[in-house]
């Protein structure tokens, strides 16, 4: 994130933007009662259902933020339709005010960088709970894609490379040192 905020500045920012969609929703439905021409229409009902989409999720994001689920209370956030942007978004956004296009560019950053965090987390705990299981230990081993991908983040990553040659190291020397320990017993 650019421009560091904190939290009470992230849910004011937000708060904001859910404010303002929802008045430009009602004021886009209003608009389009006059509206003629059916594809028209269709344009604005677009424009209307992605702003109704995006501020479902600023919703949810607050609610997060707040832990307040009663924030998601009568929000439909099992949509299984994707809402694409639509044709008319260029045109919404040049037709914000400068307050309104910062408010717009700011909580969208906001929004994207706290999402960022909470997906980190998850795999973080993920991850973590995984290397404790044994059986997905095992489950990891016989999978060739999750070796893969382990590997090739302990292949990139220098710390985790020179802690694994370490150990592989320092296991080979183990390994050695128990042959040459039962070598000797045998003479």
């Amino acid at each position: 994130m650019e421009e560091e905020y904190t939290i009470d500045q992230a849910i004011a920012v937000i708060s904001r933007a859910i404010d303002r969609k929802k008045s430009e929703i009602d004021d886009l439905e209003k608009r389009i009662k006059r509206l003629k021409r059916e594809d028209r229409i269709a344009e604005m009902q677009e424009l209307i259902d992605y702003l109704k989409a995006d501020t479902t999720a600023y919703i949810t994001v607050l609610a997060d933020m707040t832990d307040d689920d009663s924030l998601l209370e009568g929000l439909d956030l099992d949509q299984e339709n994707v809402v694409e942007c639509p044709v008319k978004y260029d045109q919404y956004v040049s037709g914000l005010s400068a307050d309104d296009l910062e408010n717009e560019l700011e909580a969208d950053e906001i929004r994207a960088e706290y999402c960022d965090e909470v997906v980190e987390a998850m795999c973080y705990d993920i991850g973590e709970a995984a290397l404790k299981s044994k059986k997905m230990v095992k489950f990891l081993l016989d999978d060739p894609y999750a070796l893969e991908a382990l590997g090739e983040l302990i292949f990139y990553d220098d710390y985790l490379y020179d802690t694994f040659k370490a150990l592989a190291s320092e296991s080979k020397d183990k390994g050695k040192d128990g042959k040459k320990k039962k070598k000797k017993k045998r003479d």
